[in-house]
C-alpha cells in the first residue's frame, strides 16, 4: 500500500474523505475505522480522545518486551453503541481523531514529575499544615509492594466522624496517568487555603465530608519512575500473576479499573498478559478492596476518578440496561464538563457514556450503591508537559468545585431511626420511578442513620424499608434547586404502628 506524507495536501484531502466515510460505515465497527486511519496515515500522531474506558480511539503502542500487544478486539470493549441522547453519527464523530492536525506526545517522563515519595511527602505536609481540617489515614495496602494507601479527609473537624454528606475524589488507578494526583492536591489546597477567608470555601468544608485517595496505584507509579521512564509506560499494578517471586511485565499486573465487582466477568481481559487484565476475581486487588470498604463505610453521594487522557467526562452508562437515573446523571455530567476548558481550544470537555459491561469504578459505584460517580479523562497526554499542567489542573479544580457544591442542592437528605429507641437504622431509601433490579438503591448508613440522594427538581414519592420494620411511604416530597430537602424518618417494628415526620 502506498504511504502518504501526512503534510501533503493530497494526503489531507484523502484523510478527510476517510473521516467522512467513517461516519457512514459506523455499523461496520470501530476496527475497520482504525485500520483505515492507520493504513493511510501511519506516521500521524493525532490529537484524539483517549478515554479508554469509553472510546475506541485509544493510542496503539507497539508491542515490546515491556508492553504486550494491544489488539483491535480489545478496542471494541470501549464502544458504547447504545448511548442515549445522541444520534449514532454525532456520537461516533466525537470519537474520531482530528485527522487534519497533529500533536506530539511525550516519549519520556518529564524530569519535573515528582517521585512517589515526593508526592506522599507533599500530602503529608498538607496534613501537618492544616491539622484541624485534614486527617490523613491509611485505608489499605498495595497488592504487591504492601505500600500504604493513604486517604485524605477534609472537613471543618476532620479528626471527628461527622454526620455530613460524603464526597470522593480518586486518582492514579493507572500508573501512567498522574495528572489527577496534581488535581487532587490543587483542589485540597484550594479548599484549605481559602477556609475562613471565602464564604464559598468555608461552607463546603463546614458542610461536607470530603475524601481524597490520590495515589490508588503506588506500586505501578513507583515502577515507572524508577524503571520505565521511556514510552510505553506501565498501566497496571504489580500483582505477581505467576507467583514466581519476580516482576515480569509480559505476565504480571492487574488493571485496577477492571477489578470492580459489577459486570466484572464481561469486561477487561482474562489473559494475564493483557494491559486490561481484570484479575483472577472481582476485588482480587487490595487497592480496590480498600476503595470498596471506604465506600461502604462512608456512603458517598457523588464522586469522580481522574484519569488521562481525552478531555472527557465519562458517566454510567451505555451498552447496558438503562440507568434509572440517566437524566440526572447526564444533567450533572454536562454541567460538570462545562466547567472544564480544553487545553488547546475554547471548547469544554466532552460528555461520553461508559461501557456498563466493564467492571470500572464509576460503573460499580453507581450499580452497587447508586453513587453519582464519573471518570474524568484529563488533558491530552499521559504525562502532560510541565508547562501544560497548571492549565489542566486549574480547569479541573473548577470542575471539582462544581461537584462539591452540587452535593448540597437538588436532592433529599435525612436520617432514619427506630421509633421506640431513636437508634440509627441502615434502611433502604428508594425513589418511585427511579429504581431497577440491577441498581441497588441508596441507603442510610448505620452510625448516624444518615442518607443523601441527589435528584432533579420535582415532586417524588419515597419509600424507606428495613427488614423487621414497617415500610414507610412518603408522598409529595418536593425537591428544589436551591437546597436539599430534609426528611426525618422513624420506623416502627412490625408489631407496632408506623410513624413518620418531615420538616
Amino acid at each position: 500500500m502506498r504511504r502518504f506524507n501526512p503534510l501533503s495536501a493530497s494526503s489531507l484531502k484523502l484523510l478527510r474523505f476517510v473521516r467522512a466515510l467513517c461516519v457512514v460505515i459506523l455499523p461496520l465497527g470501530s476496527s475497520i475505522v482504525l485500520l483505515l486511519v492507520r493504513a493511510f496515515s501511519p506516521h500521524v500522531t493525532t490529537k484524539r480522545i483517549k478515554a479508554e474506558e469509553a472510546a475506541p480511539c485509544c493510542p496503539l503502542p507497539s508491542a515490546s518486551a515491556s508492553q504486550p500487544r494491544f489488539s483491535f478486539a480489545q478496542l471494541r470493549e470501549f464502544i458504547t453503541p447504545h448511548a442515549p441522547y445522541a444520534s449514532s453519527s454525532l456520537r461516533f464523530a466525537s470519537f474520531l481523531p482530528s485527522l487534519g492536525t497533529t500533536t506530539t506526545h511525550a516519549t519520556e517522563v518529564p524530569a519535573a514529575y515528582p517521585t512517589l515519595e515526593e508526592f506522599e511527602y507533599q500530602f503529608e505536609a498538607l496534613a501537618r499544615k492544616f491539622p484541624q481540617l485534614v486527617h490523613r489515614q491509611i485505608i489499605g495496602v498495595s497488592t504487591a509492594g504492601q505500600r500504604p494507601l493513604w486517604a485524605m479527609r477534609l472537613s471543618d473537624h476532620a479528626q471527628t466522624d461527622e454526620d455530613e454528606p460524603a464526597i470522593l475524589f480518586t486518582a492514579l488507578h493507572h500508573a501512567r496517568e498522574p495528572a489527577g494526583v496534581f488535581i487532587c492536591k490543587a483542589l485540597m489546597e484550594e479548599l484549605l487555603n481559602n477556609y475562613g477567608q471565602s464564604a464559598r470555601h468555608t461552607r463546603l468544608l463546614d458542610s461536607l465530608d470530603i475524601w481524597f485517595v490520590p495515589l490508588v496505584n503506588p506500586d505501578g507509579y513507583d515502577f515507572i519512575m524508577k524503571s520505565q521512564r521511556q514510552f510505553p509506560w506501565w498501566r497496571k499494578n504489580l500483582r505477581d500473576n505467576d507467583n514466581d517471586g519476580r516482576f515480569n511485565p509480559l505476565i504480571d499486573g492487574v488493571d485496577l479499573n477492571r477489578n470492580y465487582d459489577y459486570n466484572w466477568q464481561e469486561g477487561g481481559e482474562g489473559e494475564t498478559g493483557s494491559w486490561f487484565y481484570r484479575g483472577r476475581s472481582a476485588f482480587s486487588e487490595t487497592e480496590i478492596q480498600a476503595l470498596r470498604d471506604l465506600e461502604v463505610r462512608r456512603n458517598f453521594v457523588i464522586g469522580v476518578s481522574f484519569h488521562s487522557y481525552g478531555e472527557a467526562v465519562l458517566y454510567p452508562w451505555g451498552n447496558f440496561n438503562p440507568a434509572p437515573d440517566q437524566d440526572l446523571i447526564l444533567d450533572i455530567a454536562e454541567n460538570y464538563a462545562a466547567q472544564i476548558g480544553r487545553l488547546n481550544s475554547r471548547a469544554t470537555y466532552a460528555v461520553l457514556p461508559l461501557n456498563g459491561r466493564v467492571g470500572q469504578s464509576s460503573v460499580w459505584m453507581y450499580g452497587a450503591s447508586s453513587v453519582i460517580d464519573f471518570i474524568c479523562e484529563t488533558g491530552e497526554d499521559y504525562f502532560p508537559a510541565p508547562q501544560e499542567l497548571p492549565r489542566i489542573v486549574a480547569e479541573n479544580v473548577r470542575g471539582g468545585m462544581f461537584l462539591l457544591e452540587r452535593a448540597l442542592y437538588s436532592g433529599i437528605s435525612g436520617h432514619v431511626r427506630e421509633a421506640q429507641t431513636g437508634v440509627p437504622l441502615d434502611a433502604e431509601i428508594s425513589v418511585e420511578g427511579r429504581a431497577a433490579s440491577y441498581v441497588k438503591p441508596r441507603h442510610a448508613e448505620g452510625k448516624h442513620g444518615r442518607f443523601d440522594r441527589l435528584l432533579l427538581p420535582g415532586t417524588y414519592t419515597i419509600s424507606i424499608r428495613k427488614s423487621g420494620f414497617r415500610t414507610q411511604r412518603r408522598e409529595h416530597v418536593v425537591v428544589n434547586d436551591s437546597a436539599l430537602t430534609y426528611v426525618q424518618v422513624t420506623l416502627q417494628r412490625e408489631t407496632a404502628s408506623p410513624s413518620i415526620t418531615s420538616h
